[in-house]
């Protein structure tokens, strides 16, 4: 069969078909990776990759789990157990410093009543902070809740905020409007009256309202 048959048949380019069968003459065990051994180099370059990918994965879990570094185990299996799908879970283990086996028991082992009372109290405070329009502190979402009659710390507050990237923006400030009304002594003399001429330095000063 010609070259230009055969690459009709493949959908490839002649002179691509005429590289792979001198490749094979060359060198038939090692022409093709994935067809015999891999060349040393090729070895080289998949273990680069593969550790290249890695490092990406990592940190791209320390940015996404940013403050969990100080938090508790629970906190930080509670994490890869959200996203191991995303990342292998070895990667995120390593990532957070935890071990697997501890994981894997983690998720066999019934949840603790500390763990469901965070998730009941934490969906509160989530309630509670986007009815501020997003501008509630800690401090203040612990007030709210304790007027709700629920009996939880400062500190608490503020972890579950954390946890879930709660964070309060400023509240807009505006200027008081200006009704135009004025007091008589609030208004002070026109002492220079627009006369701007000096006989000599420093005898009149002026400055822009703003």
């Amino acid at each position: 069969m010609s070259y230009v048959q055969a690459s009709q048949d493949l959908g490839v380019h002649p002179s691509q078909l005429r590289d792979w069968v001198k490749k094979f003459a060359d060198d038939p065990q090692h022409a093709f990776s994935g067809h015999g051994q891999m060349t040393p180099e090729q070895l080289e370059i998949a273990r680069l990759k593969r550790e290249v990918a890695k490092l990406k994965a990592e940190r791209d879990i320390l940015k996404k789990s940013r403050g969990l570094l100080r938090e508790g185990i629970d906190v930080k299996f509670g994490f890869i157990a959200k996203h191991r799908g995303i990342w292998p879970a070895e990667w995120l283990c390593e990532a957070l410093g935890v071990s697997r086996g501890g994981l894997y028991a983690w998720l066999t082992r019934p949840r603790s009543q500390r763990s469901r009372s965070d998730e009941e109290l934490g969906a509160k405070v989530r309630a509670s902070f986007f009815a501020s329009d997003r501008t509630y502190g800690a401090r203040r979402m612990w007030r709210d809740l304790l007027a709700e009659g629920l009996s939880c710390g400062l500190h608490r507050i503020a972890r579950l905020m954390r946890l879930q990237a709660l964070k309060a923006r400023p509240r807009r400030r505006r200027l008081p409007p200006d009704l135009g009304e004025r007091q008589a002594t609030a208004v002070a003399p026109n002492v220079l009256d627009r006369t701007f001429e000096a006989p000599a330095p420093n005898r009149k000063w002026i400055a822009d309202f703003t």
